[in-house]
């Protein structure tokens, strides 16, 4: 296996550990109802899924056209996305269910609820970054060929 595959890999397995999220969009919350109205929270899984195929599929496209992966880039974006699938992943990550005391569970719900939106910018930022590289890669390898 060529070391170019290593990033595609690791992004579908990325985009594979999302799937389960959106089928939450078909179930009902009362049977025989279908006007669930879900959080943004379920929109918000939806568009880091959608994003992630698209990254797999430039990993994919990157594989096929260039010879030299940046490792750097590469190791950089991973670190940027990871953080965001094991929030939507593991939901209750940062809270202690054997918390006895409100005062802590308050506290740690608080933190969990400021994070989102970090790491949600975080991983905003990684894949803006990452569309920049791809399209210069893929521009300057059309300038060569």
């Amino acid at each position: 296996m060529k070391k170019s595959y290593i990033p595609f890999l690791a992004f579908l397995i990325l985009l594979v550990l999302t799937i389960p999220f959106p089928f939450d969009y078909t179930t009902s919350v009362i049977p025989g109802w279908h006007t669930t109205i879900f959080p943004l929270y379920f929109t918000w899984i939806f568009v880091v899924m959608i994003i992630l195929i698209f990254v797999t599929i430039a990993y994919w496209l990157l594989s096929r056209r260039v010879d030299k992966t940046n490792w750097t880039l590469f190791i950089i974006h991973l670190l940027v996305t990871i953080p965001t699938i094991i929030f939507f992943r593991f939901p209750f990550i940062l809270l202690h269910a054997q918390q006895t005391s409100q005062p802590e569970l308050l506290t740690n719900i608080s933190t969990r609820i400021n994070l989102i939106p970090i790491v949600s910018w975080i991983f905003m930022a990684g894949q803006i970054i990452f569309l920049i590289y791809f399209i210069r890669t893929i521009t300057a390898k059309r300038i060569i060929t």
